[in-house]
């Protein structure tokens, strides 16, 4: 049995012997003032489904002061439900009790349901199966898609009161799911940990805050409808925790953006693990790296250095295959650096550092690479004056971004974009920060017209989300648009493309003074 965080302030009240308890899933039930009916609950549960050694139970008591922890604790010895009770000392609110739980839970795979009952074993179960089938990180029941059903419906009031509430949810952009608070939801351990363990609403708001944090993280939330029965002794007391509700979301929004602007924007970790696996490959990857090779190819061949590296694959390319002496990968996510660092080769290194800050000397770069990652940024200029300011008087930069505001999609928020451009914002950006411009070009034309109709026509409902990012293709169509690009290419050589899906910028830092320095003296700099 995992040990309860320190800070928590939660004690174990009971608990079955943990060789008893599976390690294949935990659900986690909050409970507070439940003594009128959780021994009823905990019966529905003894023989059922649940009730097995591959399930572990938790009952969180949040400070009861009517003895339902001693309850509990009674009905689990007299049923035999294999179960532990949890306490806090005092009430911290609903959003509390399910992180203690969630963070002492030993399962693969999470859920917690609230202690009424209210989605049955049945629902909890199809919880615990669509999470396993690996279609999702978070599940959210739901009772308002199609196919859920509602067996008795909640007062007319309070259905009223829900529905304003989920409206100005999406007023403010925090989520498009239709039913946030139905207390059902399920998570595999990674998802779960990741989302709780920052969690800092307490109260009834928490699921609001999972939902944002699932999704500033790229993480895959599916809804499930699932039958559903009112159940009327409610905690929720409907205009003062309404009201209050909207205040915690408020004020999540705002800690999270300013949370945005401390640590940096960075791409979800799931994203990381299929750029690794496909920029080796990938048509879309190497067209890329193709093109920024052909750009480089005049510079001097001693320190590079790639900004918002990823897991590698540029890095590499620029020791290996343009020769560069010392090459070094920067990132701010710790995830992307792990897979980058083998990945870069023996000529590379990588180090965490911001676009806005980097660990190098002035002038001590000759070739500087950043291949979207400014549109990431809340300050682009800035990151384009400290790439100035570390190239080599003859060194050369070369950046590219995504274009058009027209193209915005569900792929540019979960990536955590600011901006789209076009060539002349891209341009401007580049001479406000005294950069000496060499060429500002479109590129992936033949890309414009097809993201024109699949976000700009009605086809766009014919496209799922996922469809839009970088994805496996059969090995044909791979090698047919890797000749499509070469053709590009080709044509990039002999002319600027007046339309394309990027941007594509090759400059230099303003400056005609060489760097008079050892070439010795300047790797140990740059590396």
């Amino acid at each position: 049995m995992g040990s309860l965080p320190e800070d928590d302030g939660a004690r174990r009240v009971s608990s079955a012997p943990p060789s008893r308890l599976g390690p294949g899933r935990t659900l986690v039930i909050p409970m507070y003032q439940e003594a009128a009916r959780i021994r009823r609950t905990i019966e529905c549960l003894a023989g059922s489904p649940l009730d097995d050694e591959n399930t572990e139970i938790l009952f969180v008591d949040d400070g009861s002061t009517d003895g339902t922890a001693g309850i509990a604790a009674e009905a689990l010895a007299a049923t035999g439900l294999r179960a532990t009770v949890l306490r806090h000392e005092v009430n911290r609110g609903k959003g509390a009790s399910v992180r203690t739980g969630m963070l002492a839970a030993t399962g693969r795979t999470l859920a917690f349901a609230d202690a009424d009952l209210s989605a049955d074993v049945t629902a909890i179960e199809q919880c615990f199966a669509t999470v396993r089938s690996g279609t999702a990180d978070v599940v959210v029941a739901t009772r308002s898609a199609p196919g859920s059903v509602i067996t008795v419906h909640q007062s007319p009031v309070r259905q009223a009161a829900g529905k304003v509430f989920n409206r100005a949810l999406r007023a403010m952009s925090v989520t498009d799911i239709t039913d946030t608070q139905c207390g059902l939801k399920g998570f595999t351990r990674a998802a779960a940990l990741q989302l709780f363990e920052p969690l800092v609403i307490e109260r009834f708001a928490f699921d609001v805050e999972l939902l944002l944090r699932a999704r500033a993280s790229g993480l895959a939330i599916r809804e499930l409808p699932i039958e559903w029965h009112h159940t009327y002794a409610s905690r929720v007391r409907l205009l003062r925790d309404s009201s209050r509700m909207l205040v915690d979301v408020a004020r999540l929004r705002r800690r999270m953006r300013r949370e945005a602007r401390v640590s940096g924007p960075t791409m979800p970790a799931a994203k990381f693990d299929v750029m690794s696996e496909l920029e080796q490959e990938h048509w879309w990857f190497r067209a890329k790296r193709e093109l920024v090779r052909e750009h480089v190819a005049g510079s001097r061949r001693t320190v590079a250095v790639d900004v918002g590296c990823g897991t590698g694959a540029v890095a590499r390319m620029l020791g290996d295959e343009c020769g560069y002496r010392a090459v070094v990968g920067t990132d701010l996510n710790e995830y992307a650096l792990a897979l980058a660092a083998p990945a870069v080769g023996p000529r590379g290194s990588v180090a965490a550092a911001r676009a806005e800050e980097l660990p190098f000397c002035d002038e001590s770069v000759d070739c500087l690479t950043s291949l979207d990652v400014v549109e990431h940024l809340d300050d682009d200029v800035l990151a384009l004056r400290e790439y100035a300011r570390v190239l080599a008087p003859d060194g050369v930069m070369v950046l590219s971004v995504p274009a058009y505001a027209w193209a915005w999609s569900d792929h540019d928020v979960v990536l955590g974009h600011r901006r789209r451009y076009t060539r002349p914002q891209l341009l401007a950006a580049a001479r406000e920060a005294g950069l000496d411009v060499h060429r500002c070009t479109y590129f992936h034309s033949w890309l414009a017209p097809v993201a024109l109709l699949v976000r700009r026509t009605p086809l766009r409902r014919l496209v799922r989300k996922e469809a839009e990012e970088a994805s496996f293709v059969s090995p044909a169509v791979n090698r047919l648009l890797r000749g499509v690009a070469w053709l590009e290419r080709a044509a990039l050589r002999h002319a600027d493309l007046p339309f394309g899906l990027s941007v594509l910028l090759v400059a230099g830092p303003g400056s005609a003074a060489a760097a008079a320095e050892p070439v010795e003296r300047r790797v140990r700099r740059a590396a």
